[in-house]
């Protein structure tokens, strides 16, 4: 059996963060300026919530309401799903596939240290990563019946090995989007 990696080994520190007063055009600022997907929203030191890029699409831009006049905490989602730096890789897999999110901020003593995404997950050190591979895949297998026909589901993508939102069987693999059109 391979060793279990701490997340606090592969988590990205310091954390960008943001206050849930600032208006959402400054907060897509700061994210673009940082080069984040996400901002983890603080208040008094301690999350709250986070705001992602989908959604400032989802929420604001495909809606055409104008980013200045919204603010953070109307678009965030809370309560923030985090986990603790000692939990394993396979730990913090298991918490993302359960509540359906692609980042956790990890939180020690209340206090935000770190966070550790989906990507971060798949691309960390080689060790540890065949069992949490499997583990996600497993998981995911458990969740869909695949006798049933079924759209689009969410998983561990059979051959690139990258969390997908848009997972299709094809010759009865679960393969993301970009393996589909190579594989067409």
């Amino acid at each position: 059996m391979e060793t279990e990696i701490p997340v606090r080994e592969i988590m990205t520190r310091p954390v960008i963060t943001a206050n849930a007063d600032l208006d959402i055009f400054s907060a897509a600022k700061k994210m673009a300026q940082a080069n984040v997907g996400s901002l983890i929203i603080v208040e008094e030191g301690k999350p709250i919530g986070i705001l992602t890029e989908r959604d400032l699409v989802k929420k604001v831009v495909a809606k055409a309401i104008d980013p200045r006049s919204v603010l953070v905490r109307d678009v965030m989602n809370s309560p923030v799903v985090s986990i603790e730096p000692n939990a394993s890789l396979r730990e913090a897999a298991a918490l993302m596939l359960r509540t359906g999110v692609k980042r956790l901020p990890v939180i020690a003593d209340g206090k935000l240290i770190g966070i550790i995404t989906d990507t971060d997950l798949v691309s960390g050190s080689p060790l540890g990563m065949t069992d949490v591979l499997s583990d996600l895949l497993e998981m995911h297998r458990e969740s869909i019946h695949l006798e049933q026909p079924r759209g689009v589901v969410r998983g561990i993508c059979e051959v690139c090995g990258q969390l997908s939102d848009t997972l299709e069987s094809v010759n009865g693999e679960l393969l993301c989007w970009s393996c589909r059109d190579g594989n067409r």
